[in-house]
């Protein structure tokens, strides 16, 4: 785990010479009878302030967390949440330890479960404390606002939670408001009244204004805390006060940019040179100043720009840290950047040079960058691209290596190596072979002067992670034996201790076995390079990995187990920083992919819609376009034909940009005839099969078996039975020796289809009953709902005895209905409707699993696990497991359980 910043916990100090505000202090004192107090009002309107002043002089103990956005990802929010709470004077020391160790398992359990367990301990405090949540706008990770409302909903009495932020949190106000548990001040509430404003004009920044000229000020910034402040310290030494005031307007932007100036051009030029030369700092401190300036007294500055209140903000009690408020930093560097745009190289290379003998590595690449000494900055990033890379953060990489002359890798393989992978992921395959080239050329040059000592990487290393990179490329161009022959000579060269490069070796030889379709043989070597990253500690790779597997589970049909990794994969990602992350994106729209296979559309939309939102996030073209095909069959599967179309003339503008895997190009041409066929626009059919070359007697390979499956349809539509069903019937031998379930499904369906087009209805029935026995072990639904009435007629004439198969024949044929009624059946058909918790039971009872391992998956006891059963076959009027699973999948319940 990272070390936590204790700056982040410290209640901000406040100043003595502070307007006393005590009308707001009454209303906080009263508001600790509620459950939440929120402080919600834009920038500049004190709002940290006056809930430090407050928590400072109330008797309460208090936690406090001020927070950034990298505490988005759930665990960080947790970890910081719980260590804030361990802070307050009377708590125990080891308060929320077992929450916290539950965070950082290998495989975290749902947030619930750990927020129930800091809860229970929270319970067991005597006194009342106060939970202060500052900067809360920062937040807008679903996951950790859910983790907030579940924590507000079961908040121990004895505690009080207090949220100032600058955006209203996604949070159920609306029902803490109706429930009184809610207490509230906004902007019109903290704006200084006309006496707040005169006491801090004339007593604090001692301006001795009159009543008319302050009331003019007060109207002119309608109470804005900040905007008082930026006029008063620019009046401060003015003779005409009221000319300043009666020019005090314009908009936001223009106002600041003079205030700016009239605050700087009142310094010294010793203070004015400190604050611009500083300005390119995010943080400072005194030893970092005086590394900038090449003087002893950074300190005294610092202080002194406490003291006469030039936005210097302290970030500790020592005061140690600080930072500019961000607008005045920002006005700051422009003008910098305007008056002295010589001297930022310079700067720019001394605070790269001081955070680099301070261990901050990343600060040092950035500062290096900035001033564009590429030399520097090249050495620099290839001292950490490793861990760097390891951890995840590839747009970070990306950014750095996208900011750095070609000239610099010609020297660097090992820098060469990460920017043919940048390359690769943004579909410039031709750009990556060049780089890999390059490397190979550097690599002979290097080891002819290599010394005897080890490099990490030398030579031989950066040739077997050349190798990793070919057999990468071979992917992304559908060449099976390129990727076998690259990544197993990488396996047999690679160092045993460079595991992570490893695991991505032995990826790819899963990856081989998917291009010729192959689901058993990219399983198997997918879970040994799922094992070999798990043990390198590389999560960024076992998530990429793992994402791969769920896509394999899929085809073989067994939807649940893909969606349970899924689960797992996404509390991963946020335990782990990566909740951002266009590898969540790819996560996101997989998982909508599966649930468009169970038929749960709107969520399934949902998920690919965030998928994309996230996948725009990293140049990875392959992720993204993957994203926009789960798209159109979500869109298809809505009916939003033009949508599904549009989304379709997308992608084909990404490919002719970008290299887009053929297989995936394929995926795109079949679905645009699917929504041709649907629409029976024939013109563009027959333009579409002469245009991608395809014909019945081909020789199959899986990177087409998408556009034969359309091509057999369209037979099917000309009458050409005898053609489709010859067709079919060889695409299924294929299907059944790959162990592609779920494409086999889609293939017999069809050829149900033509039978029954041929007159051939018993047959057509056997057909679909083998469709269906696959299909009732997986869940899959949504293939048979999209063949429309045809498959309807057909299902009403299968008669079986199987309970599994038939109760999936009732959940389909219900499914239909609500296809025609257009009333979705989300509403159990129960008297009494399974809670929650009965559903999460039932589900796992659908998949097989005993009571004890339900009770290890939900973390309860194993009584309370019988319990459930017991009352879900009394709503259901069952007497036994089997009994149970077919009623519910009669009622269609277990569709959202």
């Amino acid at each position: 785990m990272e070390p936590l910043l204790s700056t982040k916990l410290y209640i901000p100090p406040t100043r003595p010479e502070l307007v006393p505000r005590q009308r707001l202090i009454e209303r906080l004192n009263e508001s600790l009878d509620c459950k939440l107090t929120l402080i919600s009002a834009p920038a500049g309107f004190g709002k940290t302030t006056l809930v430090s002043e407050w928590v400072t002089g109330c008797e309460c103990p208090t936690a406090w967390l001020s927070l950034d956005e990298d505490d988005n990802d759930t665990a960080r929010f947790l970890t910081y949440f719980i260590t804030a709470l361990n802070r307050v004077e009377g708590i125990e020391a080891n308060m929320g330890e077992g929450a916290l160790s539950m965070l950082h398992s290998p495989q975290p359990p749902p947030v619930e479960v750990v927020l129930t367990s800091l809860i229970n301990d929270g319970a067991d405090i005597p006194d009342r404390i106060i939970l202060v949540l500052d900067d809360y706008h920062v937040i807008d990770a679903k996951p950790v606002n859910n983790a907030l409302t579940f924590l507000l909903e079961h908040l121990p009495p004895q505690m009080h939670l207090v949220i100032a932020t600058r955006e209203d949190p996604h949070l159920p106000l609306s029902r803490l408001r109706a429930r009184g548990q809610l207490t509230e001040l906004r902007a019109a509430d903290l704006r200084f009244t006309s006496i707040e404003a005169a006491e801090f004009l004339n007593d604090v920044m001692g301006l001795y204004l009159s009543t008319v000229d302050i009331a003019a000020l007060e109207t002119r910034t309608e109470g804005w805390i900040a905007g008082l402040q930026f006029a008063a310290i620019s009046m401060q030494g003015s003779k005409d006060a009221t000319g300043f005031i009666k020019s005090f307007t314009g908009s936001h932007r223009y106002v600041l940019d003079y205030l700016v100036e009239e605050v700087l051009e009142q310094q010294s030029e010793t203070i004015q040179s400190f604050l611009l030369q500083t300005s390119v700092l995010d943080r400072l401190n005194a030893s970092l100043c005086n590394a900038l300036l090449d003087q002893q007294d950074g300190q005294e500055y610092l202080e002194f720009l406490e003291h006469a209140n030039l936005f210097v903000i302290p970030l500790d009690e020592e005061r140690h840290w600080y930072r500019y408020h961000h607008l005045f930093a920002d006005l700051l560097r422009q003008r910098l950047k305007r008056t002295q745009p010589e001297k930022l190289p310079i700067l720019h290379r001394r605070a790269s040079k001081w955070h680099e003998q301070n261990s901050m590595g990343k600060e040092a690449v950035d500062h290096a960058l900035a001033a564009q000494d590429f030399e520097r900055a090249a050495g620099l990033i290839e001292e950490q691209v490793d861990a760097v890379w390891q951890r995840g953060e590839h747009a970070k990489i990306l950014g750095w290596l996208n900011m750095l002359p070609k000239e610099q890798f010609s020297t660097r393989p090992h820098l060469s190596i990460f920017h043919a992978w940048v390359q690769l992921e943004d579909g410039r395959v031709k750009a990556a072979e060049l780089s890999l080239r390059a490397v190979e050329q550097a690599i002979k040059t290097n080891a002819a002067n290599e010394p005897e000592k080890f490099v990490y990487p030398n030579s031989a290393h950066l040739k077997s992670r050349a190798s990793v990179m070919h057999a990468m490329l071979g992917f992304r161009t559908a060449d099976a034996p390129s990727i076998i022959k690259f990544s197993t000579e990488a396996l047999e060269s690679l160092p045993e201790k460079d595991l992570s490069w490893r695991g991505i070796a032995a990826m790819a030889l899963g990856d081989s076995h998917y291009i010729v379709g192959d689901m058993n043989g990219a399983y198997k070597a997918l879970s040994e390079a799922i094992r070999i990253s798990k043990t390198a500690g590389n999560i960024y790779m076992t998530a990429y990995t793992s994402i791969k597997l769920a896509i394999i589970l899929q085809y073989q049909g067994k939807l649940h187990q893909a969606q349970e990794i899924c689960r797992e994969l996404l509390t991963l990602m946020y335990a782990s920083g990566l909740s951002r992350s266009a590898l969540t994106g790819l996560l996101h729209a997989q998982w909508g992919e599966i649930l468009w296979d169970l038929n749960d559309v709107d969520n399934a939309f949902q998920y690919v819609s965030r998928g994309l939102e996230l996948s725009k996030l990293e140049n990875d073209v392959a992720n993204l376009v993957w994203a926009h095909i789960v798209l159109v069959k979500v869109l298809y599967a809505k009916r939003d034909l033009t949508g599904a179309m549009d989304t379709i003339l997308k992608l084909e503008k990404i490919a002719r940009k970008s290299h887009v895997p053929p297989w995936i190009v394929n995926r795109v041409a079949a679905w645009k005839a699917r929504i041709w066929l649907t629409e029976r626009n024939l013109v563009a059919i027959d333009h579409w099969v002469q245009g991608r070359q395809l014909n019945k007697d081909d020789e199959l390979i899986f990177a087409r078996e998408v556009e034969y499956i359309v091509l057999a349809r369209i037979l099917i539509m000309k009458g050409e039975l005898y053609d489709a069903v010859n067709l079919l019937e060889r695409l299924i031998e294929k299907a059944e020796a790959g162990d592609r379930i779920t494409r086999l499904i889609e293939m017999l369906l069809v050829l149900a289809l033509a039978k029954n087009a041929q007159g051939d209805i018993d047959n057509a029935v056997v057909t679909l009953l083998k469709s269906l026995s696959l299909a009732a072990s997986g869940g899959h639904i949504r293939i048979f709902v999209d063949e429309g009435p045809s498959i309807e007629a057909l299902l009403r004439r299968v008669k079986v005895e199987n309970g599994k198969i038939k109760g999936h024949i009732s959940t389909l044929l219900a499914t239909f209905e609500e296809k025609i009624t257009g009333s979705p059946s989300r509403t159990q058909p129960l008297i009494e409707p399974l809670s929650e918790r009965e559903l999460e039971v039932l589900h796992l009872i659908a998949q097989g699993l005993t009571n004890q391992e339900i009770s290890s998956r939900l973390y309860l006891s194993l009584n309370t696990v019988k319990v459930h059963t017991r009352n879900i076959y009394g709503k259901l009027g069952v007497n036994n497991r089997t009994q149970a699973v077919a009623r519910a999948n009669g009622l269609g319940i277990l569709l959202y359980a």
